[in-house]
């Protein structure tokens, strides 16, 4: 009896070391070994309704918290211009000929960006598919068409470019798609398509080229 006592416990305790064993391998597959990515991107963004086309690039810091969760952090810049012309009009006399005026579209924005990733299929594929949304604060200048304003107080009209400047918030979405590379697969390289919206009702419509390390 005491044999097959000993002969049990001893089944036991090596079922036991055996899928502690595989639970230690499986924790340590290099994805959640390195949960840690540093990653850069650039690409262009349309601004509005496509008015004009943009340059963007990023620095993102990203961190996997589960096999379906990550997070990533980045400081993003955008800027991008466009020549046109307006036809501008006389407001003291109406219906007569617009005289036509130059001038260059033209949006710079620095923004601090959080986004929120979710792997329907897992984060640790040599080929990942994710989603991601979150928001961004930042700081923005944007020239327009210029157009005549008329001041109330003196009756007068003034001819200005459409210009907002300062603080803005906004939200964000993103499709990404990425791809491991080389023997250990600690660089990845991929892309992404995102959109985002301000409180300035500036919006960007992004395709970026992305290259990241794990570490």
């Amino acid at each position: 009896m005491a044999f097959i006592m000993t002969s049990f416990y001893s089944r036991l305790y090596l079922v036991v070391m055996l899928n502690a064993s595989v639970f230690i391998a499986s924790a340590q597959t290099p994805e959640s070994s390195s949960p840690s990515t540093l990653q850069l991107g650039i690409g262009t963004a349309g601004m509005g309704t496509g008015d004009y086309v943009l340059l963007k690039a990023q620095v993102e810091y990203g961190r996997l918290f589960k096999r379906h969760l990550s997070t990533g952090t980045r400081l993003a810049l955008a800027g991008g211009n466009r020549e046109n012309i307006a036809t501008v009009y006389n407001s003291q006399r109406p219906g007569g000929n617009g005289v036509n005026v130059p001038y260059a579209l033209s949006y710079q924005t620095a923004n601090l960006e959080q986004e929120f990733y979710i792997y329907p299929f897992g984060n640790d594929k040599e080929i990942r598919f994710f989603a991601g949304g979150g928001g961004y604060v930042g700081y923005s200048t944007r020239y327009g068409a210029p157009a005549n304003h008329l001041n109330f107080t003196t009756n007068e009209a003034t001819l200005d470019l459409d210009h907002e400047e300062g603080w803005h918030a906004g939200y964000m979405f993103s499709i990404n798609l990425d791809l491991a590379l080389g023997s250990e697969q600690n660089w990845r390289v991929g892309g992404k398509a995102s959109f985002q919206n301000d409180t300035f009702a500036n919006s960007l419509a992004s395709l970026q080229f992305n290259v990241g390390r794990r570490f």
